[in-house]
């Protein structure tokens, strides 16, 4: 559910595009431009081959000779797989077979999730126009950052993460201006709308819970509470503001280097929290092994029964909500928000013109990940749901990252066959800001490293087209997650353990056009 307008309807009708995979590490997104995608991105804050400039290093707009725009896509395809276990609130894992003793086993209920990485078409942007010889101005419309996992329902990981949406659009006006004949600088601002979805399974009643409370002398079937039994899901967006720099210097008339700069762009997803069955929702209640609504309030229902119990002498038991009234799992949608911080980069260029054909390029990239401490999931007004979490302050839930800066490193080439034909390479080392002990089923993130190709056909005087393609190898990802509580303690039994497999290809387009 989504409560706050765009920038522009043009954005929000372009946003649900702007959803990323795996190409960059985190949910940071690289795929801008086709023309740097084939040298792996090196040296992309140095050079001013088309306007997708806009994005690398503003400063490089005043550089070109023509006003010119730039546009295309990059399509990813993904795949990924888990392999591993799940173990439940009362500490029983879903390999546990059914047997006389464990009629509450599991084995074979939950799937391994399927191909969780659905494949995305990541479109950008770029528009710059030449004011004279030393001043231009640009607009970049193209995704800064993003993420999506999607796990089949019923799956191992659905307990922990069954859909994970973050898209999100910036529109960025620039200017740039050469300060001398060697040295330019630009500058832009960041107007950037994110929507966000999570969602998870919900296993109110573990199998083994309901088999107590049936022995108990409770009458249900048990196995109705076989896998999970409801979903949880939360969606918000917001509109955040950033802003961006960088310089271009020819070192000597061979090289030049290059700094870009963007800042941390703050959100507050606001929007619904919902579980999507409503009404009749029931949980386990350990203190009565019983199943009870889950709008029950334990503290008045005990009180109520002690009350009935000394004035009649029989305790009347019934479920009372958390108005006294009595209990009818009927669980109403909250306002929610979640906060996020897009991270601030700093990336670092060279560009060396070793001949007239060939030229070799460098570049370093700081990433601040440490912003992305938690995923949160914040009650804005008072509800069964965030009761229901009892995760306390209003917090419906609370899954912690505690992720770490990083460095990435790449180097490419460009050579130029002829007048007509530019072919580069390109090789990219990405380390992942996600620790072993945090690494979650939303992100579950790791190191990657880069071969990419790619060439530019210039077809006239005018239009010029560029290709690339990018393959990623990934390594395997091993996982322990847990639920925490809100002092980052390990709170109950849940777990998932296991590991993932992720493999990417990217596959970019790019026309130019000179004006």
């Amino acid at each position: 559910m989504f409560n706050k307008p765009s920038v522009l309807a043009v954005a929000v009708a372009a946003a649900s595009l702007f959803s990323a995979g795996v190409q960059a590490s985190g949910f940071k997104i690289n795929e801008q431009s086709a023309s740097g995608a084939g040298r792996a991105f090196a040296g992309s804050a140095a050079v001013a081959n088309d306007a997708s400039v806009v994005f690398f290093n503003p400063a490089g707009m005043s550089r070109l000779e023509r006003s010119q725009a730039s546009f295309g896509f990059t399509y990813l395809q993904l795949e990924g797989s888990f392999e591993g276990v799940r173990t439940d609130a009362t500490g029983r894992n879903s390999n546990l077979a059914v047997s006389p003793t464990t009629p509450y086993g599991e084995a074979g209920v939950y799937n391994d999730g399927g191909d969780f990485m659905p494949d995305k078409v990541i479109p950008f942007g770029y528009i710059v126009h030449k004011l004279d010889d030393k001043a231009a101005v640009g607009l970049g419309i193209f995704a800064p950052f993003g993420t999506a996992t999607d796990y089949k329902q019923g799956s191992l990981a659905s307990g922990f993460a069954d859909e994970t949406q973050l898209s999100a659009i910036d529109i960025q006006p620039t200017f740039s201006y050469m300060l001398s004949d060697t040295l330019s600088f630009g500058v832009g601002i960041d107007i950037v709308y994110a929507q966000g979805l999570l969602s998870k399974e919900l296993d109110l009643v573990p199998l083994s819970a309901a088999y107590s409370a049936a022995q108990g002398g409770q009458a249900i079937n048990p196995e109705d509470y076989r896998g999970y039994e409801n979903k949880f899901e939360v969606s918000g967006d917001d509109i955040g503001y950033g802003w961006n720099f960088g310089v271009m210097w020819d070192a000597s008339q061979a090289t030049t280097l290059g700094f870009a700069y963007r800042s941390e762009i703050d959100f507050d997803l606001e929007g619904k929290s919902e579980f999507k069955q409503s009404t009749g929702v029931m949980a386990y209640s350990a203190g009565s092994n019983a199943i009870v609504p889950a709008d029950t309030n334990a503290d008045k229902t005990r009180i109520n029964a002690l009350e009935t119990a000394i004035a009649t002498g029989t305790p009347d038991m019934t479920p009372l909500d958390a108005n006294g009234n009595p209990a009818t799992g009927t669980i109403g949608k909250q306002d929610s928000r979640v906060p996020l911080t897009g991270p601030r980069s700093a990336t670092f260029s060279l560009a060396h013109q070793l001949n007239d054909r060939l030229q070799l390029l460098a570049g370093a990239t700081w990433t601040d990940w440490s912003s992305f401490k938690y995923f949160d999931v914040i009650a804005t007004k008072s509800g069964t749901i965030d009761d229901i979490s009892g995760l306390g302050e209003n917090y419906i839930g609370h899954i912690v990252e505690k992720w770490h800066d990083t460095w990435s490193y790449s180097l490419g080439a460009e050579y130029s066959l002829n007048q007509d034909w530019t072919l580069r390479t390109g090789y990219a080392f990405d380390a992942s800001p996600v620790e072993d002990k945090h690494r979650t089923a939303r992100v579950p993130d790791n190191d990657r490293q880069w071969l990419t190709a790619g060439a530019t056909y210039n077809l006239n005087s005018s239009w010029s087209f560029d290709a690339a393609v990018a393959y990623l190898f990934i390594d395997k990802s091993k996982i322990d997650e847990y639920n925490y509580d809100l002092d980052d303690n390990q709170k109950g039994y849940d777990n998932l353990k296991g590991e993932f497999d992720v493999n990417a290809l990217g596959l970019s387009f790019q026309a130019n056009y000179r004006m």
